[in-house]
């Protein structure tokens, strides 16, 4: 639980006094400084002791309170949340070289003399300086913002501020239709106070949402009691020294006693412009997260990356995480990150990727809609040719966590997937494969904390055995939430949630390699010569040329190709019996069988006429399956990118080669017993 700014002083300050001089006596260089304790700072420092735990590291934090997390005020201002439970403390080994200062804001930087001031008049040195001054709330241009009753919800303070008013507010206005908007207007209707929600777009969530999902979106705002007004702005607010009245820019007027703003943020860059470093919106940062004086780094809602401020937690944390790569010397670059949101708005499940809303570019982008406004459901994805590049729902959907992956890569999205989303609501069928155990390690499990597949499995092979102790170690989960449902398959008893893609890598590559082998040698061997003898006992040709041999074979090759097509089909139902890789292997081993029973029918003969096709066709399956099973087998060592086209590229085209398989077969046997 966060301690009172009082006791945290207390405990704090004999603490960090002993820190410092203890670490003072020893070191041979100035310490890494980080300046913000919120979420991007305090990942930031964890990222660097888990690579070097004994790093000397000063954190300074302007707020008095111990770490938390900002992300989930609003679920502290709705009473969803205890305040113990948003606390985000360092935990330190022994060690440790961690200095805190909390209620210690740095006021000045000396890039010349790598050194920064602090509130308290001390000067400290840096090796590196990095700097997560995050946001301050936007307040707009409006007469009256100075009157008692006029809130913000950018801290720790204003949460509690806020919840002291909630019981003594009768008429509450939030300014601002965005995320938090929507967030502390619901938050306000606790002590059934009313609320009434303005907003200067035509649509709430404008930069996150279509108009059919708004559109939705605001009904269940008004069926919870909440008056919204669209296309609205606050001209003043009224009052003598507390709020009365509020009036919009058309005129009208509202009687009310309290108003949040909740008109966006403004990066926290003063402190870096008035040192001389480049800032634009927020501080200008190059792919390494250096800013344009030496040695000092920008990370968060205050970092300025190639033109655009990230307001959201995610692409913060992915910025941290370079950062710390680079200044620990290891190669590391950020490109950019893909604006996603998936949070619980207002209790309705609602989730975007990519550009859409007042960024959607209409003019190359096509869309595919599926809506059930009966169940409240709405669901669009967005394609640039056929490739996925965004989507945005309103209501449950149990393939969220698959979407986001597949916006990321841009993954192909075929016409009979758009259809399927367009009669049933789904882009994948019921499938084993899709589960979370079968995604490649790189791929992003918790975008929030950005942990991979990978990391999670890693942490499961170390003991965490549910998802609240995935939780605890990885924070995946831990900011909204809606990866939980993905950890808590992870861990599933039905199937050993330890094994990983990779464990099954050895057994299908040998597999693999064997059937290539094969299918390459009835490609490219000649036929087998017949026996020039009748005498002498046995030959190998008698199995191509005996018919009752040969009727054994062909009926055995035709009886293995129908099983392998049913281990097949498996992974399109919900049949889940044993596990997903375990049948790949399987179905590749059918595959050497079928092929060795080819070479034993046929002799190495591939006939003529639709005898040759149907030859070829069976050998253009086997080695395609054999690619598509050898990459698999080494995707994990392959970049995600690649991995992943290469085995949809090969596996597409073994599927599509087994179409035209049944009619060749057909005439394949009608001329052996006919003709």
């Amino acid at each position: 639980m966060p301690a009172t700014p009082a006791s945290s002083e207390n405990n704090w300050q004999s603490k960090n006094a002993a820190l410092r001089s203890s670490s003072s006596a020893d070191r041979t260089t100035e310490p890494l400084v980080v300046v913000g304790g919120g979420p991007v700072g305090m990942h930031f420092v964890r990222r660097i002791l888990s690579r070097d735990p004994t790093r000397e590291i000063v954190l300074y934090d302007s707020e008095p309170w111990q770490p938390y997390d900002r992300v989930r005020l609003s679920s502290l201002l709705a009473g969803e949340t205890r305040l113990e439970q948003i606390a985000n403390p360092l935990i330190t080994t022994r060690v440790a070289r961690v200095v805190s200062l909390l209620n210690c804001a740095v006021t000045r930087i000396d890039p010349e003399n790598r050194r920064i001031l602090d509130s308290r008049g001390h000067w400290q040195g840096y090796s590196k300086l990095i700097l997560a001054t995050g946001s301050s709330a936007a307040m707009p241009d409006i007469t009256g913002l100075n009157l008692d009753g006029v809130f913000k919800l950018r801290d720790l303070g204003d949460a509690e501020r806020l919840l002291a008013r909630q019981t003594r507010s009768r008429h509450t206005v939030v300014l601002g239709g965005g995320l938090l908007g929507l967030e502390a207007a619901r938050a306000m209707q606790r002590s059934n106070t009313r609320v009434t929600l303005i907003h200067r777009s035509p649509r709430l969530l404008n930069r996150q949402l279509d108009d059919g999902a708004s559109r939705l979106l605001q009904e269940h705002v008004e069926k919870l009691g909440i008056e919204v007004l669209l296309n609205s702005s606050v001209r003043a607010v009224i009052g003598e020294k507390n709020i009365r009245q509020i009036q919009l820019g058309g005129g009208r007027v509202l009687d009310c006693d309290t108003l949040i703003i909740a008109t966006g943020i403004r990066p926290n860059c003063g402190l870096a412009s008035d040192a001389g470093i480049r800032s634009g919106q927020g501080i200008r940062v190059d792919d390494s997260m250096r800013t344009s004086a030496d040695d000092i780094y920008a990370i968060g809602e205050c970092a300025e990356h190639r033109g655009l401020v990230h307001g959201l937690v995610a692409p913060g944390l992915e910025q941290a995480n370079v950062a710390a790569e680079h200044i620990l010397g290891n190669e590391a670059c950020y490109q950019g990150s893909i604006a996603a949101t998936s949070l619980k708005v207002v209790g309705q499940q609602t989730f975007s990727i990519g550009k859409l809303g007042d960024e959607e570019d209409r003019h190359f982008n096509r869309s595919v809609l599926f809506e059930d406004r009966e169940h409240g459901s709405y669901r669009k994805i967005i394609l640039r040719g056929n490739r996925l590049v965004g989507a945005v729902a309103i209501g449950e959907w149990n393939e969220l966590g698959r979407l986001r992956e597949a916006v990321t890569v841009q993954r192909w999205i075929w016409p009979w997937q758009q259809w399927r989303l367009r009669r049933s609501g789904q882009l994948w069928p019921a499938s084993s494969e899709a589960s979370v155990r079968n995604w490649p390690a790189g791929a992003t499990v918790c975008h929030c904390r950005s942990v991979s597949r990978g990391a999670l499995g890693q942490a499961i092979s170390q003991g965490a055995c549910n998802a609240e102790a995935l939780t605890r170690q990885t924070g995946a989960g831990s900011v909204c939430g809606s990866c939980k449902p993905l950890l808590e398959e992870l861990v599933s008893n039905n199937i050993d949630a330890s094994t990983t893609p990779a464990q099954i890598g050895k057994p299908l590559l040998l597999t693999s390699l064997v059937s290539l082998l094969l299918a390459m040698m009835i490609w490219l061997l000649p036929q087998i010569p017949a026996a020039v003898s009748v005498q002498g006992g046995f030959h190998p040709s008698e199995l191509w040329t005996d018919q009752l041999l040969k009727q054994i074979s062909g009926f055995t090759v035709l009886g293995l190709m129908v099983v392998g097509l049913l281990i097949s089909l498996r992974k399109r139902t919900r049949l889940s019996l044993g596990q997903f890789n375990t049948w790949r292997v399987i179905h590749v081993v059918l595959g050497i069988a079928v092929v060795a029973l080819l070479i034993a029918h046929t002799g190495l003969d591939s006939g003529s006429n639709l005898n040759r096709l149907l030859m070829l066709d069976m050998i253009a399956i086997a080695l395609l399956g054999a690619l598509t099973g050898m990459v698999m087998a080494i995707e994990q060592r392959l970049s995600p990118r690649w991995g992943r086209r290469l085995r949809s590229g090969w596996s597409m085209a073994h599927i599509l080669l087994l179409w035209p398989l049944p009619a060749l077969l057909g005439f394949h046997v009608l001329a052996s017993y006919y003709y």
